[in-house]
């Protein structure tokens, strides 16, 4: 997938429970989510797509930064090789599929 499709496709969003508004979503500017990059509290995009391709294999459609319990979190939509649109819930610091919510059968971890 091409970096400029990835940043073009990219909505970032951060939702932070210390907020009086709890549940308001706030837009990230593309700056503030390149600096937690930079100061190594997320991982990229592109870097969790291709963590993410290992057991999800399809089109990035949407992705959404949210903070939530002290944590940060790739929301991202996925229109998978089979043509079925998934969601996925992702740390964005290490890249993991959350263990919140199974995978999508359309996800299978591939076996190396």
């Amino acid at each position: 997938m091409k970096p400029t499709v990835v940043i073009s496709t990219l909505l970032l969003s951060v939702c932070s429970l210390l907020s009086p508004v709890a549940n308001a979503a706030i837009e990230l500017e593309h700056n503030q989510a390149k600096a937690l990059v930079n100061e190594g509290k997320i991982l990229s995009l592109d870097l969790t797509l291709s963590q993410v391709q290992t057991f999800c294999d399809g089109k990035l459609v949407d992705a959404h930064l949210f903070h939530a319990q002290g944590k940060w979190q790739y929301d991202l939509q996925i229109k998978t090789t089979n043509g079925e649109l998934i969601s996925l819930d992702i740390d964005a610091t290490t890249g993991r599929h959350s263990d919140q919510k199974p995978l999508p059968p359309a996800c299978v971890p591939q076996k190396n």
